[in-house]
This record gives structure tokens, sequence and C-alpha cells, in this order.
């Protein structure tokens, strides 16, 4: 109601009661505020809730890099080379970088293994000349121009994109690779996260199953994907814990 409609009503009732013997001392005059108060803004308090509860955290000043993983697992076992650092984590036992089969003890049936490796471009070298010099790289590089859930076959092994991936300023894409249809080598499975910056270092992420038991060897992709399956919300987990400086 505007002040005009207002002084209305005021001088009105002003007069109903002075007819009616009700009016005892003059009706004061109301003040309209010119502005209305707001309530402050409410705030909702930051979360406190740890998104990866009882996990362990690693850090390694050296490479700045830091990443969570579940404090059941064994490692990490760390090696350092000049442009980077591989890191090692997984449900079994984890051995030193370059152990060999024979120095191995038979580990826990359907375990699962985490590799991370970050690679610094101490170098300097362009993208052009890292998909020169390295075929792995352009190979990797090669996935982003596929689409989800489309794959590529060599007589080696089958690759499928999964997804696009985002980690801070690491751009890259997910994918799983495995034997090829016609291939007869040792049978594997692995999940694996390629990543680089505008710099173009490099980060990558392979998880894959280990000591699977198959009951079924004409379907022993299957019990490979079913190790997979099971981890899988960790390995997610660990990659989004992953920070690089």
């Amino acid at each position: 109601m505007n002040r005009q409609g207002l002084s209305v009503v005021l001088v009105s009732s002003a007069a109903i009661l002075a007819l009616t013997g009700c009016a005892t001392a003059p009706v004061a005059a109301l003040e309209v505020p010119t502005s209305v108060p707001t309530a402050a803004p409410t705030i909702a308090p930051e979360s406190t809730l740890d998104p990866f509860p009882g996990w362990t955290t690693y850090s390694n000043s050296a490479f700045g890099i830091s990443l969570r993983y579940p404090s059941t697992w064994y490692g990490p076992d760390v090696y350092e080379f000049e442009d980077g650092v591989r890191l090692a984590v997984g449900s079994d036992v984890v051995y030193p970088y370059g152990t060999g089969p024979e120095d191995r003890e038979p580990g826990a049936p359907n375990a699962y293994a985490v590799v991370i490796q970050y690679t610094i471009n101490t170098a300097g070298r362009t993208l052009e000349q890292a998909r020169a010099e390295q075929p792995w790289f352009n190979d990797n590089l090669a996935l982003l121009d596929m689409q989800d859930g489309e794959s590529s076959t060599t007589a080696r092994s089958l690759t499928t994109r999964v997804r696009g991936l985002t980690l801070g300023r690491f751009m890259g894409v997910e994918f799983t690779t495995t034997l090829s249809e016609t291939a007869q080598t040792e049978r594997f499975y692995i999940r694996s996260a390629f990543l680089t910056d505008e710099n173009v270092n490099v980060l990558q992420i392979m998880g894959s199953p280990d000591n699977v038991e198959v009951t079924d060897p004409v379907n022993w992709r299957a019990a490979f994907e079913a190790v997979d399956e099971a981890n899988r919300d960790l390995l997610y987990g660990l990659i989004d814990s992953i920070q690089v400086e």
C-alpha cells in the first residue's frame, strides 16, 4: 500500500472512532519505512565429511604428487626416475619395481593392483614432438578421437574407450585393454587412464586384476571383468584423490 492509501485508512479510522465516542486521543500517523529490510543470506557450512574415510595418504614432495588408497591395501612401492615417479599399491603384496616372477610368492586369488606413473616433460617437448618420438604416446592420444564404447583391435590386443576424463589441469581418456579374440598369449585385462596437461606432462593410471580364478577357460574374460568390477569404485576413488602441484 502507498503512503496516500495508508493516510486515507488512518483518517477514516479516526473519524469512525470520533463518531462512536471512542476517540480519546489523536491518532498518530504511522511511519512507513522507505525500504524493506532483508534477511542476511544463509551460508551453508562446508562439508567436513571425508570422501575417503579410513584411506591412507601418500605424498611425494619431490614431484608434487599425492594420492589416497584403501588402508587395507599394500604399498606403495615407490620408484623414482629422472623425469618422474612410479607408484604401486594393491589388495595383495606389492613387490618392488623390476621384481621378476621367480622372486614372487604365490599371490592371493582375485587380487587387484594399481600403478600410477607421473612423468614430467623436462625436455620441453611439444605435443607434436611427443607424438612423433613416442609411439605409445601417439597411440593413447588416438583414443581421444574415438567414441565411448568404440574399440580398436590389433593382432595382440583389444582396446575399448570408456570415457573422457579430467583430473585437475590434466585431460585425457579412460580405456580398457585385453587380449584380442585371436591372440593366444598370456591373459590380461587392464583399465587405464592416460592424461596430459598443456605442458605435455603425463599422468597414467593402470588398474588390473591379478591371480584371477578362472573356472571356465572359454569365458575367461568374464572372470577378469568380475574382479575389475568389484574394485572399480576403489580405483575411481583413488583416481579422484590424485593431486598434482
